[in-house]
């Protein structure tokens, strides 16, 4: 039996809990606008040539069909920018949520110490990949400190 670093097993990720961590971010912070599913199984047909449906796409999610097939899962891997690891192995699905919230907690201290509060901002750089919020993250930094530099007097001209 697998356990994580302290020994006590970790419970699977269901293949709803996947999808919805997905569906969540592709959303945004605070908005229950996921896209619908029949949107989002033309956008995938259309992408990747395999057949999609609304429905299918929904009980995935609620976790009524549990068992896509491998063209499925390379169909919504590739929507999602993820490995097709992502939905068959929970310890690479844990790793890609852990980075995103990583990501998502570095962008959220840089916007607060740079006193960022327009929440339409905060909301489209919700969307960026983790390394997308990364480099915002420290674009604001950079930005706070060349602002903090013109602040400081200039220094003494030299004789």
């Amino acid at each position: 039996m697998k356990g994580d670093e302290s020994g006590t097993s970790r419970r699977q990720l269901s293949m709803a809990e996947k999808l919805d961590h997905l569906l969540r971010l592709r959303a945004g912070p605070g908005r229950d606008d996921k896209p619908s599913y029949k949107g989002m199984a033309a956008e995938i047909s259309a992408q990747s040539g395999e057949t999609f449906s609304g429905a299918y796409l929904w009980q995935l999610h609620r976790g009524e069909r549990t068992n896509p097939t491998l063209r499925h899962l390379n169909a919504l891997s590739r929507y999602f920018n993820v490995s097709v690891s992502y939905f068959t192995d929970d310890d690479v699905a844990r790793r890609v949520i852990d980075d995103e919230d990583l990501a998502r907690r570095e962008l959220d201290r840089s916007m607060a110490e740079a006193g960022v509060s327009a929440v339409y901002l905060r909301g489209d750089l919700s969307a960026l990949s983790p390394e997308g919020k990364r480099m915002a993250a420290d674009m604001i930094r950079q930005i706070r400190e060349l602002e903090q530099g013109a602040k400081r007097p200039p220094a003494p001209p030299r004789p």
